[in-house]
């Protein structure tokens, strides 16, 4: 397996690759230019020079490019008096020279202006001059050395091995500071995230990060702890779901064992034949028959519950009468609620009430909500049944002002198995019925909840009406 390597390495190598690069293109630019340079010198150079301009014909001197440089041409007679001039700044010339002036111009050390001088002669045999002026410093001369000997070579050779080592020092101190740039701004980071990651792959919920760096690694590092936050969370549902599965299965144990043993113990009871009345007999059996119907209660609720938490939407959906559907589960209790001395009032709209659902499910949350409220309140408690419309959503009520659920109870009063009194009692309910009534409420996207502030329990039921979900649709 090849040897992977570092950011920093990586980075130190492309760095110095780029700086190759920028090197080379550099002194391609540089070399470019220097000849594009040499060529417009050596195209220009010559029409500013007086042997190239001379003339037998003065008028026909080609001294454009001088006047275009600012400056100007000017013919001298042997007396160096001046006899013909063209140009920039001819005003300012003088009309005739010295000898002594002449030889000023061009070995004093005079740099301020740029000379040329050539000598013209005559069909009369006369020699007269042409002098190019051009002020200002716009054309210099250079003196360029031809030959070189030993010594002079030598001098430039260490010149240039000079310029590499400094050049090369300062190289080298550049990619030190980038180095140390680059893992203070990059590697750092990383290494951070590498930590961070160990710490969560070992369990330690402390993994999380903090440094300061460039917007990229910065997000990373957001990113990072929103993943680690959601893992906590994760980890906390997770322990939480277990502990509500054991505490379920420890609740269908106990829910289970009682009749169980009761059932077994009559029957063995009858099958000894140490039971010789009749009438206690036929008790025995009878209670055996209603234990026997509990299981089987807390069977179907158990089976309906783990249908409801699947993730297969295994319900058809039709558009039912919610009206209805709330009247017939009203009717089936009403008969029980007053042979226990309850005041049960029902307020359900006369029209119907169209809403899109599973009428098996719905009938069963309002039933299982109304059972409830028979079964934990006693004699002389009002019971209501209330189901309200608007046009986006109905909410069905069921409350009542008896004695309320326990303060440490409301917050997991929709988990299964719990009851209103923590009652263990194998006669009572199945601890499942607002359980199964919330998932049947979810499976219909809607929501059900406990009314906190309310005296006595009161639970509502919000489910979205047919005219909403046909504009979602």
């Amino acid at each position: 397996m090849r040897k992977m390597r570092s950011v920093h390495a990586g980075l130190m190598i492309n760095y110095v690759l780029f700086s190759v690069i920028l090197g080379i293109i550099g002194f391609l630019v540089y070399k470019g230019m220097y000849d594009a340079r040499d060529q417009y010198l050596n195209r220009t150079l010559p029409l500013v020079e007086a042997n190239h301009l001379i003339r037998d014909d003065w008028e026909k001197i080609p001294y454009d490019t001088v006047q275009s440089l600012g400056g100007y041409i000017q013919v001298l007679d042997p007396d160096f008096n001046v006899v013909f001039s063209r140009g920039s700044g001819i005003e300012k010339a003088k009309s005739s020279y010295t000898e002594e002036e002449i030889y000023a111009m061009f070995y004093d050390g005079n740099r301020s202006a740029y000379h040329s001088l050539a000598p013209i002669a005559t069909p009369s045999g006369e020699t007269y001059r042409l002098l190019v002026t051009i002020p200002g410093g716009a054309v210099q001369k250079e003196s360029r050395l031809a030959k070189t000997n030993a010594e002079i070579t030598g001098v430039f050779v260490g010149l240039l091995l000079r310029g590499l080592l400094w050049f090369a020092a300062a190289f080298l101190v550049s990619l030190w500071l980038y180095s140390r740039i680059t893992a203070k701004r990059i590697t750092k980071p990383l290494a951070a995230v590498t930590r961070g990651l160990d710490r969560i792959a070992e369990g330690k919920e402390d993994g999380r990060l903090f440094y300061r760096a460039d917007r990229e690694l910065m997000d990373l590092q957001f990113r990072f702890n929103r993943m680690a936050d959601r893992l906590k969370e994760a980890e906390a549902a997770k322990r939480k779901l277990e502990e509500g599965r054991r505490r379920m299965m420890m609740d269908i144990s106990h829910d289970l064992k009682t009749p169980i043993t009761t059932i077994q113990g009559y029957a063995e009871v009858l099958r000894l034949g140490m039971e010789k009345d009749e009438h206690q007999r036929y008790d025995f059996a009878n209670r055996m028959y209603t234990k026997a119907r509990f299981i089987a209660s807390l069977v179907d609720d158990l089976f309906e519950l783990t249908k409801l938490e699947s993730l297969e939407p295994a319900y058809e959906r039709k558009t039912e009468d919610l009206a209805e559907l709330c009247r017939t589960a009203a009717a089936d209790l009403y008969d029980s609620f007053e042979q226990k001395g309850i005041d049960f009032d029902i307020r359900i709209p006369e029209t119907p009430v169209p809403v899109r659902c599973h009428e098996g499910l719905m009938r069963r949350a309002v039933a299982n909500l109304l059972s409830n409220a028979l079964k934990y309140n006693p004699g002389g408690t009002r019971v209501w049944l209330t189901l309200e419309t608007s046009e986006e959503n109905v909410r069905v009520t069921v409350g009542d002002n008896g004695p309320g659920i326990a303060e440490d109870v409301k917050e997991t009063v929709f988990e299964p198995f719990v009851r209103g009194d923590r009652a263990r009692r194998s006669d009572g309910g199945s601890g499942l019925g607002l359980s199964i009534a919330k998932g049947a409420v979810e499976r219909h996207e809607g929501r059900i909840w406990l009314d906190p502030e309310a005296k006595g329990t009161v639970i509502h039921i919000l489910l979205p009406t047919q005219n909403r979900k046909s504009r979602q649709g």
